[in-house]
């Protein structure tokens, strides 16, 4: 398999696969709602509505560095602020979250195999001034998914916890 393949294998078993380590992205978001997302049963720590918010924000960014471009913080920002909390802007969440998937996963698709061992250039003021290769950089992006994804899990068992008696 190459490795765009492989790459490409990897995100989709994240999202809509069966990752070993549990369940993909799509089941963990699919039932989460409006008010479970903008809750934070956890002090200190982000909601799912954040965390889902930075996952589309890093999948920009990574689909804007297969694309040539220097890597720089994600336009929408780091942690993008969420700006309303109803079922619909829940939806336009999640519906840009699969939006930037499937922007990145065209992007794979249309990259030759040799772009893949291209160092990704960095800006001023990137986030990270390492040199990663196209390919660490789209491993890396599967790599932080998982890691929020953990969380979201977490936070919607908290959410989802009855109270003990």
């Amino acid at each position: 398999m190459s490795l765009r393949a492989t790459l490409r294998d990897h995100l989709l078993t994240i999202w809509a696969g069966e990752p070993w380590y549990g369940s993909p992205s799509k089941k963990i978001l699919e039932d989460v709602t409006a008010a479970e997302a903008s809750a934070h049963p956890l002090a200190g720590a982000q909601s799912i509505w954040e965390a889902t918010l930075h996952m589309v924000a890093w999948t920009e960014e990574v689909a804007s560095r297969l694309r040539g471009n220097a890597a720089k913080m994600p336009e929408r920002g780091d942690w993008p602020a969420v700006t309303a909390t109803s079922a619909e802007a829940w939806t336009a969440t999640t519906d840009a979250l699969r939006a930037a998937r499937y922007a990145l996963l065209d992007v794979v698709d249309k990259s030759h195999e040799e772009d893949f061992y291209l160092q990704v250039p960095t800006s001023p003021g990137a986030p990270d001034p390492k040199k990663y290769t196209r390919a660490e950089t789209v491993s890396g992006l599967a790599e932080h998914d998982v890691y929020h994804l953990g969380q979201i899990a977490m936070l919607k068992k908290a959410l989802r916890a009855k109270p003990a008696n």
